[in-house]
């Protein structure tokens, strides 16, 4: 006997929408819960082995249950539009994977699968989060019923279903129709709940019985039982499944294919999903290469440590270097080295192969692509190989004009453009060549002139390093771990008892349990949150909430910085960061092991991490350059805003001038409060920042922070203006652009969520200013570093941190250094407002500031 899975469809979608964050593909399209749900198809097939199954759906028009009663599910709320818009997804991808989905006007899923669970005599099992599916259990039929998201399954079974629920599965619906659902709005018998209603059924087996011995009931019980009879009897007509239907479809109809087809392979790569397309045992054994689409070369083995000569003479050249090592030059042959693993086999040393390709980099008039140069470079440098030839970045390409949200692996990237793995030589030449033919101008000009050229500044970086001050460490370590110990004691004293102020369910037991302080709403986890912005709220209301805000930002400076950087640190004293290009959608630059971007520095305790750098020996200096309030000169140059313009060219004080300009006084009564309340203004603008966001900010009221607001557009309407036509814009486009043609993609836009649509607002105002100060950090970089390096200065570039850029300077340089620097920064862009630079010096990085 074979095995048939039935699967409510609309249930457990239903129930993976919500036990999975919204995700969207790269066209703005919500696929989480078609993603939970593929997962768990793909889990109940390698589960459970079927040789048969069949998804079914509700359908919009009333059922033979609505024309009974016309209340029937009235009180369901409307399914969110991020999920309806799923359903006719989820539907394309069950056809494509060949599993039978069935649906019929005026019956519900349960009715079809109540139907086909009686038509045949296979065993049966179904997937539902529907307890009406209950009274299907018998010796053919298990409900195997999803209690939480789409993980937690509890098996109902002929053999546990009584022992589980202390009745038989036919009198679920007895149960139901004394207690109704609130979520089919059934009404049942009004004021009997599922305890007594348990009881009757337990006691008389079903409602007809126990309306013919209703006698046996005193008391109030009885008088509700009887004033509601008639609802009581509907109600069971409601909640018994019909398993009667005319569905025409036998066993063969439901038969499916498993292993899924190469087709469903390039489905799920559409619709990216990801780490479904790494089970490769889900799919046909076809090498990984879709049988719709060529996107495969034939491999050439490679014996000895001597390239053919097709490939020496050829102009254009993909090269990959990862586990394998293989070279492609648009022939249809993937050249890859076979490696050996041991002495005795046939093949070359990884090094050897490494090493054979060296002809190819040695020519200028060679071009070759691989993904990621940064890193090919390094390695290639590691084995003493010039590069003479052209670098052309897959990585860089795909970034500027198909950015996934991360920077992504090769491998991802051939799995999501079902690639071969097997040939990803073939992979880099070909896609490169695809997205760099449909890329715009401006995109190919961001990608020639910016992010390629700065591969080789951030390398020379990541060489160059950093010095850390070793004794400042060990110094700084023990002070921090003393702070922490001291303010920890303070802590459990006041708790009276011992307390870990990083564990949220401990801290919010004693704070608003034990305390019975204010808090906010309960968490997942159980308890209430104990985040830092909720704390902040109630500091005022116990001594003990600054104690733990100042403790877990010691702790913080002490575990990520301090004692994180020393696994880091070299037997040189140094530091080497590794950055990364195409990690964010901004495009600023991030970096790790360690990453210097995130230092602190609005704290002085943050600060003081500064005073661990130093320059490299006591001839160097330390030499900080730091665009001044660059977001903001963007947006009066780019807003065209001539009140903000006049003041930045005449050199006023811009935050002391829009105090004046939105609190309606004199320049000279300008407070230093008003001041600050109007930089906050001036640079929340930036941000799009709301009226309760502008509140928090300042503490003051969202009535009077919306005021604020408002006064600002009045005064300088072109900003307002500029807001505005961003958005506009990005909606029309589906993204916003800096000057430079830098794109962002902001998928949000589209979403039915109002608040996701208002971030992808606030996006869209921000990223022209927030990506164009990025473009100009990298133009300024690259300039910075050429200019050094064509003058055959010893000083080196050291660290780039949003707005600043740092050189580790011999003494004898440093003039000549700093006026590159101020040079080079201060002209990589020509606005209607300068860009002015600040330069200060120190051998102590923390002294700079």
């Amino acid at each position: 006997m074979g095995k048939f899975v039935l699967i409510d469809g609309n249930s457990l979608i239903n129930r993976a929408f919500y036990a999975t964050p919204i995700l969207t593909d790269s066209q703005g399209n919500p696929t989480n819960a078609v993603y939970a749900f593929i997962n768990m198809l793909v889990k109940i097939i390698n589960d459970v082995r079927p040789d048969h199954m069949l998804v079914a759906f509700d359908r919009k028009e009333p059922t033979f249950r609505h024309k009974m009663f016309s209340e029937y599910k009235g009180t369901r709320k409307p399914m969110p539009e991020e999920l309806a818009a799923q359903i006719p997804l989820l539907k394309t991808v069950l056809d494509e994977m060949g599993i039978k989905r069935y649906e019929q006007a005026g019956f519900e899923a349960d009715d079809i699968i109540g139907t086909l669970a009686k038509k045949f005599s296979e065993d049966t099992i179904v997937y539902t989060g529907d307890k009406d599916s209950f009274q299907l259990v018998d010796s053919t039929t298990s409900v195997y019923f999803t209690k939480r998201g789409i993980t937690e399954i509890q098996p109902y079974t002929a053999y546990n279903f009584v022992e589980l629920t202390g009745i038989t599965p036919v009198q679920i619906i007895d149960l139901k129709a004394l207690m109704g659902d609130s979520s089919d709005n059934i009404p049942g018998v009004k004021g009997v709940g599922e305890k007594t209603a348990l009881s009757l059924v337990q006691q008389f087996g079903s409602v007809e019985n126990l309306y013919e011995n209703v006698d046996e009931i005193t008391g109030k019980l009885k008088d509700k039982l009887v004033s509601d009879k008639e609802n009581c009897l509907m109600s069971k007509t409601l909640a018994t499944i019909n398993t009667q239907m005319d569905i025409p479809l036998e066993l063969a109809d439901l038969t499916f294919q498993y292993p899924f087809s190469d087709n469903v392979r390039s489905l799920f790569s559409q619709y990216e999903f990801k780490n479904l397309l790494k089970k490769e045992d889900i799919f046909v054994a076809n090498n990984g290469v879709p049988t719709s689409k060529n996107n495969s070369a034939e491999v050439t083995w490679l014996t000895e440590e001597a390239l053919p000569i097709d490939i020496l003479n050829s102009k254009k050249v993909a090269v990959n270097i990862g586990e394998t090592v293989s070279v492609y030059i648009g022939n249809g042959i993937e050249y890859s080295f076979k490696i050996r693993q041991s002495f005795f086999d046939e093949g070359v040393d990884y090094d050897g192969a490494v090493v054979a390709l060296k002809p190819i980099f040695s020519s200028e008039d060679r071009t070759v692509v691989t993904y990621g140069k940064k890193t090919l470079l390094k390695l290639l440098s590691g084995y003493g190989i010039q590069v003479k030839c052209k670098i052309d970045d897959l990585m860089l390409i795909k970034y500027l004009t198909d950015f996934s949200g991360s920077e992504q692996s090769l491998e991802e990237v051939l799995l999501v453009n079902s690639y071969d793995k097997k040939t990803p030589a073939f992979a880099i030449f070909d896609l490169f060549d695809s997205l760099y033919a449909n890329s715009d101008e401006n995109e190919r000009a961001v990608y020639e002139s910016v992010e390629l050229p700065l591969s080789e500044v951030l390398l020379d970086m990541e060489r160059e390093g950093f010095k850390v001050d070793v004794e400042n460490l060990k110094l700084a370590s023990v002070e921090y771990k003393k702070k922490c110990d001291q303010l920890l004691s303070k802590i459990v004293a006041l708790a009276g008892e011992d307390v870990n102020p990083n564990s949220s369910k401990q801290l919010s037991e004693i704070l608003f349990v034990k305390l019975g302080l204010k808090h906010g709403k309960k968490i997942k986890t159980g308890g209430f949150s104990t985040d830092s912005e909720i704390l902040e709220k109630i500091a005022d209301q116990h001594e003990i909430i600054p104690l733990i805000l100042e403790y877990r930002k010691y702790a913080k400076l002490l575990s990520t910085y301090i004692d994180g950087f020393k696994p880091l640190i070299g037997n040189d004293g140094l530091v080497h960061t590794t950055y990364f290009q195409a990690q964010t959608a901004t495009g600023r630059l991030s970096s790790r092991k360690p990453n210097l971007q995130n230092i602190p520095i609005r704290s002085d305790e943050g600060r003081e991490i500064r005073k661990l750098f130093s320059a490299r020996s006591a001839d160097r200096v330390l030499i900080d350059a730091d665009y001044s309030q660059i977001e903001l000169r963007l947006m009066a140059a780019l807003s065209g805003c001539k009140a903000m313009i006049d003041a930045f060219n005449s050199g006023a004080d811009v935050h002391a001038q829009t105090a004046a300009d939105v609190f309606n006084v004199p320049l000279s009564e300008v407070t230093p409060n008003m001041r600050r309340d109007a930089k906050a203004v001036n640079f929340g603008i930036i941000y799009g920042i709301s009226d309760y966001g502008l509140a928090e900010n300042l503490k003051i009221s969202p009535k009077s922070a919306h005021s604020y607001i408002q006064n600002y557009f009045e005064k300088y309407p072109e900003i307002k203006a500029y807001m505005d036509k961003n958005v506009a814009f990005a909606k029309e486009n589906g993204y916003a652009v800096t000057i430079f043609g830098r794109k962002r993609y902001i998928r949000e836009l589209k979403s039915s969520n109002y608040n996701l649509r208002l971030f992808g607002e606030r996006v869209a105002m921000n990223m022209p200013l927030q990506g164009t100060a990025a473009d100009i950090i990298k133009i300024a970089m690259i300039s910075v570093w050429r200019t050094m390096k064509d003058r055959g200065l010893r000083s080196k570039l050291i660290l780039q941190v949003h707005d600043e850029l740092v050189i580790d300077a011999y003494i004898d340089e440093k003039d000549e250094v700093s006026k590159i620097l101020v040079d080079c920064m201060e002209n990589a862009v020509h606005l209607a407002v300068p860009l002015t630079v600040e330069v200060k010096e120190s051998y102590n990085w923390y002294d700079c500031k």
